[in-house]
């Protein structure tokens, strides 16, 4: 038994509507997990925060948003891959340490879901210009509540 004709158009309808909604769907989930992980790490009180990282927002306005994300999933990812064996200044006590090592989980995470935003892992990193890793996070945060009334409309 073959498809006819007429068959043809609604069922193509149909699984582009459909790859719509679970993308759409999965762009909030990416989102609002980074927003919430940004918000968990600007709000802690840890050390970590105070250090620097490259400042990949100061990009050329002509740069892409998925260069702008993929560049800061590089950055994070060099953040945390020099500071994970090391704990942040200050942080030594035993109840301190087991706080770095949820920020590095967080930070973690968040890589992981700029990468998949950007569909890339590794991007070029000038790091001339530093911020704070809490200022990063903060426009880093800005950026995803923005992306995320975009991906709701």
């Amino acid at each position: 038994m073959g498809l006819t004709s007429q068959v043809i158009p609604p069922l193509f309808c149909l699984l582009a509507c459909a790859t719509n909604l679970v993308q759409g769907h999965r762009c909030g989930i990416v989102l609002t997990e980074s927003i919430k992980a940004a918000n968990i790490l600007t709000e802690s009180k840890t050390p970590c925060t105070d250090l620097t990282v490259a400042d990949v927002f100061a990009a050329p306005k002509n740069t892409s948003e998925k260069e702008i994300l993929c560049r800061a999933a590089t950055a994070l990812r060099q953040f945390y891959s020099h500071h994970q064996n090391e704990v942040c200044r200050g942080a030594a006590a035993p109840q301190r340490f087991h706080g770095h090592q949820h920020v590095v989980r967080l930070l973690k995470g968040l890589d992981r879901n700029l990468c998949s935003m950007a569909h890339a892992s590794l991007c070029p990193v000038h790091g001339a210009k530093q911020s704070t890793l809490k200022d990063f996070l903060e426009r880093l945060k800005t950026i995803m509540k923005e992306k995320y009334a975009k991906c709701r409309s």
